[in-house]
């Protein structure tokens, strides 16, 4: 399936027999995603740094941070290749911006899909080699740090054999706090990348330590501070996130 086909499909888990679906990015000409990369751009007023460290094509994991349900869109806007990223279905109906993520890629699943299933989604699109954001803290951030990383894109990382680039994302919880609808009005946000980490060795110990290595520089490129504990588990409502 290519960036540009606005058709969707449907892939099955083999270990969780979960049908979930996989949707489609607006190619980078389509006439979607030139008429919604303004609109969504007056909402977000995004600063992009360093977006040359991403992959102009190939399979890539996009790291971030996560303090609000738009940081996919922020990723999205900041970047220069169509990306895809996992949502849950009833993100769709949220005010303002709601309709528009499927149209920026995300993969609407429904609430309670099994990790094992998420990740199996993230494993075809590298596969169909997209560019796939995800967020290993695993839910969304309630007191602006980074949380310990879980281990889900160190196993996919190393299993595949993909690069990772980090990203944080400063300002954004202004836009669409946790617990809250979005802002009508938006907000100024930055997004940082750094140069990608090479995938880990598939040991525990190598994962272990790209998951250290990773944490600390999402925290630096989030200008925000880490902690050893996990966010909770499907921190607020959407929460998909591997």
């Amino acid at each position: 399936m290519s960036a540009a086909d606005g058709s969707g499909e449907q892939r099955r888990s083999a270990a969780e027999e979960v049908v979930v679906p996989v949707a489609s990015a607006p190619g980078p000409r389509s006439p979607r995603r030139l008429i919604l990369r303004p609109i969504l751009k007056s909402w977000l007023r995004v600063r992009s740094i360093g977006a040359e460290h991403v992959p102009t094509e190939g399979p890539v994991l996009l790291a971030s941070s996560h303090r609000s349900h738009a940081d996919s869109i922020a990723l999205a806007l900041a970047v220069h290749r169509p990306v895809h990223f996992l949502g849950d279905l009833e993100l769709t109906e949220a005010p303002i911006v709601g309709k528009q993520l499927p149209r920026l890629g995300m993969v609407p699943l429904q609430r309670g899909t099994a990790d094992s299933a998420a990740l199996d989604v993230v494993r075809a699109l590298l596969g169909d080699g997209h560019c796939v954001v995800v967020y290993p803290e695993g839910s969304r951030s309630r007191d602006g740090k980074v949380h310990r990383l879980r281990s889900g894109v160190a196993r996919v990382a190393a299993e595949l054999s993909v690069p990772v680039v980090p990203a944080g994302i400063e300002g954004i919880e202004r836009a669409w706090p946790v617990d809250a609808r979005p802002r009508l009005w938006g907000a100024a946000v930055t997004v940082r990348f750094a140069p990608a980490f090479p995938p880990p060795e598939d040991t525990p110990r190598a994962r272990r330590t790209f998951n250290l290595e990773l944490q600390a520089r999402l925290a630096e490129l989030s200008r925000s501070e880490s902690t050893t504990t996990f966010a909770p588990v499907r921190g607020g409502d959407g929460e998909t996130a591997p």
